[in-house]
Order: structure tokens, then C-alpha cells, then sequence
């Protein structure tokens, strides 16, 4: 059997969304003739709430080895290098090389978000001439927003992300990503000859249907509530989401002023963290629909959304004026089997697999060109939506491309040519 260390410096009891990536490709990794080590960060030295639950998502054949970290570091109470992947840099190194010596690996595989362990690729190969890629969770340079001026910090992280990403791919074997839009640009800068360019390869985070069969140990609702009607998004609210939520809420202010929003029913968003810009809250007061609309802004439990969207009246997943946003709680949303309000850019590939799977009833698609029937839209789908006008009846099983292990078969298809060449 083939080895694969898998080094991400967050791993379960983490709570990140991020963990999810390494955990599903680890889960089935044996399905295709593959053993996984994985390498992280000792979940001590993670700042985020832990959610012990996610360890019971995890199989017991992968090996796991943990290290420390330097604590965050803080400047006249700011906080200055707070990245895990950055505070046990050091530590990771070590410890790969520890391993590389003691057993043999045949590739490494590194996604990113955290970008700084992406670093560790170059050194491996380098050193031991073991082979490497990396996966693109999100794009590492990415599009910054008017808030993110010259010298803010979001615009100094752009700064370094263009001097470090040639470094950390320049010798990978293999480029992945949850959409190929991901890391198109970066082997677009990268290498120039495309005859030079790394195998790639395209995969979604995907499902794992199991996932939604446990029920946490003690579910967790920020509302303390078990018998409110209310629709649930669960997740960030992204930096180019905001011109969405504004046109939602717009038009729920709408329906509220005609009476045509059923009483009792509330907007629930989870999970939505903090932004450089107005909050979920901020703009609901600011369009007069904050006596419907409840944020929590926190991260709660993995199994407890599960369970949460199982008990909503519908959900809602709100994508992002770019195009290659994938959102991939589409999945997870489809499995609560319960209806989906969303919006996405008409190029996005959530867009077309919604399509697909016969469950765009209450799907509003975003073009720049076409405001006012962009508009137009949002307040039809939006009220037949929370009316439940429409039939919802997705078909299921359009769902398998998508699943986590026919994403696994993909990355270790692309890894078995990497070692073939």
C-alpha cells in the first residue's frame, strides 16, 4: 500500500471548515490502495472553540502526528502573527523531516488555507526528494474589496501571498484545488511555459453521506429554542457576499411591509464570523428587517448544523459576486432535505449542479450586466420561497460526482500519474 502525508495544521477536534478537506480525502484514502499520515498542530495551541464531536467523523486507519506551536503574538494587544500555520512552521518542518527519515513516504500533500505550510513542500523535496502538491481551498491571491485599501492588512497579505505562492508551487508535482478556477491563475503566473506546468486537478470537498447520520452528543442552538419556524444559513459571510444579503434583505423589507412574510417565521445565520465591513446584524438593522433576522456570528458544532438544518424550514446559501465560488454547504444543505434559497454568479458551478439536480426552484442567478432582473428575481423566488410555493423534489443521486470519495479517486488518480512520469 501507497503512503501519503497529509500535513494541515488544523485537524479534529478543530472546528474550521478546512478540516473537512483532509479529513474526507483520509477517510477513503484506503479505498484506493493508499495509507495516510497525517501531520498538524497539537489542538492545544488552537485558538478556535474545539468541537470533540468531528473526532467521531474520523477513521480510525489514519496515523496522526501532532506538534506544537509558538503562542499568538501581540503588539500593544493587537495581534500580530496569529496564523497556525506560521506559529508551528518550525515544528512541522521537524517533524516531516523526523519522518521522511523514519519511513517512506511516496507523496506529500498540503492544502491551503493556512499558505505557510505550503512552504514545506519545497523543503521535502529538496531534502529527501519526495514528491508534493498543493490544494487550493481558496485562492491565495485573491480579489480584495473597497474596504481593503493600500496598507490594510488584507492588502499586505496580498503582498506577500505574490512573493511566497512561486516559491512554495515552483517544484510541485501536482496542483489541486476545490475548483480549477482556485489555482488557474496562480499556474498562469507561475509557469509561463505551460509544458513545465504541474499535473492538476479539480475536486470538490464533496460529502460523505455517514456525516449526516450522527447526531451530536449535545446539540448546541445559539437560540435555545426547539420549536421556532426559521430558515438557517450556516457559514461565513464572505467579503464579496454583501451586494447579495443587501438585494435579500431589500426584499424581505418588502414582503414585511405587505404582509406577505409569515408571522413567527425568522431568518437564522450562524457561523458568520468577523468582517471588514458591516455585520449580517448591522445591515439588517440598516434595511429594517432586524425583528425577523438573528446572527450569531460565532462557529457552532459541525454535528449540531447538521442538525439544525435538518429541523429548519428551508435553507439558505448565499454565494459570492465571483464566479468560481463553489460553496460547497450546497451539499450539506441538499442532505438536510430541505429546501434551498440561494443565490450564486451564473457562472458558478453551484449554480449548474442545482440545475442539475433539479433543485433550482428557489435559485436566483447574478450577472453584472442585468441588475434590475437580478432584482427582479430575488423578490420572486424570495417570496415563493418563504411561502414554500414551489415543488422540491431534488433528485439524490446527481449528488455522487460530488461525493468525497469520488473527490479522492480523483486526487489520487492525479497523484498515481504524478508518480507514473
Amino acid at each position: 500500500m501507497k503512503h501519503l502525508l497529509i500535513i494541515y495544521p488544523h485537524w479534529p477536534p478543530s472546528n474550521l471548515a478546512g478540516v473537512h478537506r483532509s479529513r474526507l480525502i483520509s477517510n477513503f484514502s484506503t479505498d484506493f490502495g493508499w495509507k495516510t499520515t497525517l501531520l498538524t498542530v497539537d489542538e492545544q495551541y488552537y485558538e478556535e472553540t474545539l468541537d470533540p464531536d468531528i473526532e467521531r467523523l474520523v477513521s480510525q486507519d489514519i496515523e496522526v502526528h501532532k506538534v506544537a506551536a509558538y503562542s499568538v503574538l501581540k503588539v500593544f494587544g493587537k495581534r500580530l502573527i496569529g496564523d497556525i500555520g506560521l506559529r508551528g512552521w518550525l515544528q512541522m518542518r521537524q517533524k516531516m523531516l523526523d519522518l521522511i527519515e523514519a519511513e517512506h513516504f511516496d507523496f506529500i500533500w498540503i492544502p491551503i488555507p493556512s499558505w505557510y505550510t505550503s512552504l514545506l513542500g519545497r523543503v521535502a523535496w529538496k531534502r529527501h526528494r519526495v514528491p508534493f502538491g498543493i490544494d487550493y481551498i481558496d485562492p491565495w491571491v485573491y480579489q480584495l474589496t473597497e474596504r481593503d485599501g493600500p496598507l490594510t492588512r488584507e492588502w499586505w497579505t496580498i503582498q506577500v501571498a505574490r512573493r511566497l505562492e512561486p516559491l512554495a508551487i515552483h517544484d510541485a508535482k501536482l496542483i489541486s484545488g476545490v475548483a480549477k478556477e482556485y489555482y488557474r491563475p496562480a499556474l498562469e503566473r507561475v509557469f509561463k511555459k505551460k509544458h513545465r506546468r504541474p499535473i492538476d486537478v479539480a475536486m470538490p470537498y464533496g460529502f460523505d453521506p455517514s456525516d449526516h447520520v450522527v447526531e451530536p452528543a449535545h446539540l448546541i442552538s445559539p437560540w435555545g429554542d426547539e420549536t421556532s419556524q426559521y430558515l438557517l444559513y450556516a457559514g461565513a459571510f464572505l467579503p464579496h457576499s454583501e451586494l447579495f444579503i443587501r438585494k435579500l434583505f431589500s426584499s424581505l423589507k418588502k414582503l414585511l411591509i405587505l404582509e406577505q412574510f409569515p408571522e413567527n417565521l425568522k431568518l437564522r445565520f450562524v457561523g458568520t464570523g468577523v468582517r471588514n465591513g458591516a455585520s449580517i446584524s448591522q445591515l439588517a438593522l440598516e434595511y429594517g428587517v432586524n425583528d425577523v433576522v438573528e446572527e450569531y456570528p460565532n462557529r457552532i458544532p459541525f454535528l449540531s448544523i447538521q442538525t439544525l438544518l435538518r429541523r429548519a424550514q428551508g435553507a439558505l446559501v448565499i454565494g459570492s459576486t465571483e464566479s468560481h465560488y463553489t460553496a460547497s454547504k450546497t451539499f450539506q444543505c441538499l442532505l438536510a432535505e430541505k429546501p434551498i434559497f440561494a443565490i450564486f454568479h451564473q457562472e458558478s458551478s453551484a449554480a449548474s449542479f442545482l440545475k442539475q439536480a433539479n433543485a433550482s426552484s428557489y435559485l436566483v442567478t447574478w450577472q453584472e450586466e442585468n441588475t434590475e432582473l437580478f432584482e427582479d428575481s430575488i423578490d420572486i423566488r424570495w417570496r415563493q420561497f418563504v411561502n414554500m410555493e414551489c415543488t422540491w423534489a431534488p433528485d439524490l443521486s446527481k449528488l455522487e460526482p460530488y461525493s468525497s470519495r469520488e473527490s479522492a479517486r480523483l486526487l489520487f488518480e492525479g497523484i498515481e500519474q504524478c508518480l507514473s512520469t
